[in-house]
């Protein structure tokens, strides 16, 4: 039930996982624009990671005949994207320990351990680590 390939095959489709990666059912990872994810990441069930786009302002009317352009993706350490999720092209980097909310869809890099939700998707929290503030003070 899981996904993970390339939709368009190009110079910078690689797939790469570092560490202990949980994948829910029905999740799609499509590593066209390349993928590397961190170790103890959680993606959940039905959530999709995009690393493509069709140029719909491009030369033709049929978006189709459009270029493709690709954008890599780094999803790091501890990161929790919640069920159903969607990463879209446009996000470079899902900060160390963060968490996606069930449903959001992400377009721009979330910031280490920030929780993130809705449409799109929207800081509205900071996790409270303690093993953070040992290691500050």
């Amino acid at each position: 039930g899981v996904d993970i390939s390339s939709a368009h095959r190009n110079k910078n489709a690689n797939f790469e996982g570092t560490g202990k990666i949980n994948l829910g059912k029905g999740v799609y990872i499509d590593y066209s624009g390349g993928v590397k994810i961190g170790h103890a990441v959680a993606i959940s069930s039905g959530a999709k990671i995009f690393t493509h786009n069709h140029d719909v302002n491009g030369k033709f009317k049929n978006w189709q005949k459009n270029g493709i352009t690709y954008s890599d993706v780094v999803i790091e350490d501890y990161v929790w994207v919640g069920s159903d999720a969607l990463i879209m092209p446009s996000v470079k980097r899902l900060g160390e320990g963060c968490i996606i909310g069930s449903g959001a869809i992400v377009t721009k890099d979330t910031e280490p351990y920030g929780i993130y939700v809705g449409n799109p998707a929207k800081k509205i929290a900071m996790r409270n680590v303690e093993e953070l503030n040992e290691q500050n003070s």
